[in-house]
């Protein structure tokens, strides 16, 4: 005979709650943090990329704003790849994903996924679970894709400026010496 009772549940302190809704609320700073430096970056790279194939297209393509037009674009790209949602439109198996993630509850029918989230909901304990499981798989998104992106954003958008600098004095430099 099988015993399907779940073990007893583990004594938490009432204070368990606190911390993981203050964990919650700093990853959701964390998130919309991110989203507005690649806003910031995504407007700073398009304004600097319209201006490049601006002047280019009244035939002023000097080799300084290709390279700037070529790397505002980039990090433009880098920046909106990290606000891109990603997720699936596969249904989620019962065991798989979070249940708090819209990304995985919108592949579900109403029904289905109120009962999934009220069969997690029967003790504090899968509780906590349900939420740690939102804390860790958002910091997750924030380490592997948003930081990761936008960090890659903003060094390519410096880059992009370092050398575009770069390139206006040496072109100055040939310039000037022509001339004398």
């Amino acid at each position: 005979m099988s015993d399907d009772r779940k073990p007893a549940a583990r004594a938490l302190s009432p204070q368990a709650i606190h911390l993981l809704r203050t964990s919650m609320q700093a990853n959701l700073r964390l998130s919309q943090m991110a989203d507005q430096k690649a806003s910031l970056l995504m407007g700073a790279s398009f304004v600097v990329f319209t201006l490049a194939v601006g002047q280019a297209g009244r035939g002023f393509a000097s080799m300084a704003l290709v390279v700037l037009g070529t790397f505002a674009f980039i990090s433009a790209c880098l920046s909106v790849a990290a606000v891109l949602p990603r997720f699936s439109r596969d249904p989620v198996a019962d065991t798989e994903g979070n249940m708090l993630f819209f990304g995985v509850f919108t592949t579900l029918e109403e029904e289905d996924f109120a009962d999934r989230v009220i069969a997690q909901l029967s003790d504090d304990e899968d509780i906590y679970r349900l939420m740690l499981r939102d804390i860790y798989q958002n910091g997750q998104v924030l380490q592997r894709r948003k930081y990761r992106l936008l960090a890659w954003s903003y060094r390519l958008f410096l880059v992009g400026l370092t050398l575009a600098l770069f390139v206006f004095l040496y072109e100055q430099h040939e310039l000037f010496s022509s001339l004398f």
